[in-house]
């Protein structure tokens, strides 16, 4: 579509992305604003899921199909106009990859995170104008105002990921293409942006490429930067890391198949845990709950020791401390002496 290398440019706004997205996927400090809200970031937690109720899955390999189409190269006979459906297919890959809802949380998110705002499955609610909440349920939030969010809370960590959309995200060519309010010329695309055709505007040919190559670029940067956060945080599987000093639980990273970071399991000493597991199959939540209020996971201890020691509110002053089974294995973890 350029007289450059198209996969060289791809390549090197998508490397480029990636080192924005890197602090931002595995930030420095994970642990002082309470490391379950970080992974409940990463893994989108929302409650309890069935198997196939995950839009996100279906968006990715909507991503991929497209992407894979965009590749192939067509029968002459069928598609007379090729190089026109190339750019067709480009535009519902531009349009699917600036609407879909959970980049946009994830990102907003692990940014609420770093500034200790907690975690929340509608990351942009409180963050919104008084106003803006009122019409929340009927309107919901715009596009925009995503972005405008995710650039003031950018800016409040230092870090560039809301000048990103300034690249690629075009709002009135989301919107023709959303509304079918364009058409494809040997100049040019052009909308007119609704019927009076008073906002009417055109796009040549190398500025649509430099738009839907960015795009694609932002969400292969994103998807690899999400990827390498749960590749990281799954070689700590099998380990019980000291969590909550007070009721002494310990967490585990649970993994997937692919050893990627899919959930938590903090093992409290009375026998019991708290656990979040998604998977493909659905998800698993087990004594924890997302607590809209307080932007945070709160998870469950169970029972109370009646007269506890001075190891754990959870556990009677003459017995001895009992963690539930480590994931897939038949190893109890201990509280470590020396802390």
């Amino acid at each position: 579509m350029t007289e450059f290398d198209p996969e060289a440019i791809f390549a090197g706004h998508r490397q480029r992305y990636l080192k924005v997205f890197q602090p931002l996927f595995l930030p420095t400090d994970p642990i002082s604003n309470d490391i379950i809200c970080y992974f409940a970031s990463l893994l989108r937690v929302l409650g309890m899921e069935d198997k196939g109720w995950d839009p996100y899955a279906e968006s990715r390999h909507i991503l991929n199909d497209l992407n894979r189409l965009m590749k192939v190269k067509l029968p002459k006979k069928k598609f007379p106009d090729s190089e026109r459906t190339m750019w067709r297919l480009g535009l519902l890959l531009y349009s699917h990859i600036v609407v879909m809802d959970a980049p946009y949380e994830v990102i907003t998110n692990l940014l609420r995170f770093q500034l200790g705002k907690g975690f929340s499955p509608n990351p942009f609610f409180d963050l919104l104008t008084e106003k803006e909440k009122k019409s929340f349920r009927k309107n919901g939030i715009r596009t925009g105002r995503k972005i405008q969010i995710i650039k003031a809370l950018s800016n409040d960590v230092g870090l560039a990921v809301g000048d990103l959309y300034d690249e690629f995200y075009n709002s009135q060519l989301r919107n023709a293409v959303q509304h079918s309010d364009f058409i494809l010329t040997d100049e040019d695309f052009r909308s007119r942006s609704g019927i009076s055709g008073t906002s009417a505007f055109k796009l040549n040919y190398d500025e649509l490429d430099a738009l839907i190559t960015k795009a694609k670029a932002f969400i292969a940067a994103y998807l690899q930067a999400e990827m390498t956060a749960r590749q990281v945080w799954g070689m700590q599987k099998s380990r019980a890391i000291p969590y909550d000093s007070h009721y002494k639980g310990l967490m585990e990273v649970l993994v997937d198949e692919r050893d990627l970071l899919c959930g938590f399991a903090v093992h409290w000493p009375n026998n019991s845990q708290s656990l979040y597991r998604r998977t493909e199959e659905g998800v698993e939540m087990v004594n924890c709950l997302v607590d809209l209020k307080r932007a945070s996971i709160d998870l469950w201890v169970d029972r109370y020791a009646r007269n506890p020691g001075s190891f754990s509110p959870l556990v009677e002053h003459d017995a001895e401390p009992v963690y539930t089974l480590l994931d897939k294995s038949a190893i109890r973890p201990i509280w470590p002496t020396n802390l």
